[in-house]
């Protein structure tokens, strides 16, 4: 799960490339912005003895079900400050902040889709991640239950990243332009003066 701002992909290749000093800074000043988002996030992340038992992570486990460990979902939030290549519909990310975890995903979203948990059919029924194979019938919405409710943001629920940047009120998103702005404008400033460095 991820949380990102648009940005040119094309402006941060010619930063690095003519005016290294520039992309330096702006790194610089773009982590400050990102980094309080990312440490509150993991102050989200529950202790283990927090969720439940069953959850928890253990020695041997056969489940296909990832077990919680808050030091791995802490571990696997953070940010970053580099462009994302160009998709398909020609957009990238000026910046992004992950929570990479395939628990931390479960503890992000579970319920956003299908409050009371995946449809039920038991260890008999359909295969796939889409249903629950659990014996108990009600085990999805009492997993779901036993968590904090969903945040809204404007990226998106959830429990961590996008509850940070709901708590957060657009800051962090206002440093980000302000700098990637700053930076940009320096940079136009230079090539008219002819003060660029040449390219690597």
């Amino acid at each position: 799960m991820r949380i990102e701002i648009r940005g040119n992909a094309d402006f941060r290749k010619a930063l690095r490339r003519f005016a290294p000093d520039l992309n330096k800074q702006l790194v610089k000043e773009l982590g400050s912005a990102l980094r309080p988002i990312a440490a509150q996030a993991k102050g989200f992340a529950p202790a283990d003895s927090m969720v439940l038992s069953g959850w928890r992570n253990r020695s041997f486990n056969e489940g296909f079900f990832p077990t919680y460990s808050q030091s791995t979902v802490k571990a696997n939030i953070g940010f970053k400050s580099s462009p994302s290549k160009v998709n398909s519909r020609g957009y990238s990310s000026a910046v992004t902040i992950y929570n990479n975890s395939r628990a931390g995903a479960i503890y992000e979203g579970a319920g956003r889709k299908n409050p009371q948990g995946q449809p039920w059919v038991g260890s008999k029924g359909a295969a796939g991640h889409r249903y629950s194979h659990s014996p108990n019938p009600k085990a999805g919405q009492q997993f779901i239950e036993s968590m904090p409710p969903l945040v809204s943001s404007l990226k998106g629920r959830g429990r961590l990243i996008f509850r940070a940047w709901a708590e957060n009120k657009g800051k962090t998103e206002g440093a980000v332009m302000t700098a990637l702005s700053k930076a940009e404008q320096e940079l136009i400033k230079r090539s008219r003066s002819g003060m660029l460095g040449k390219a690597a």
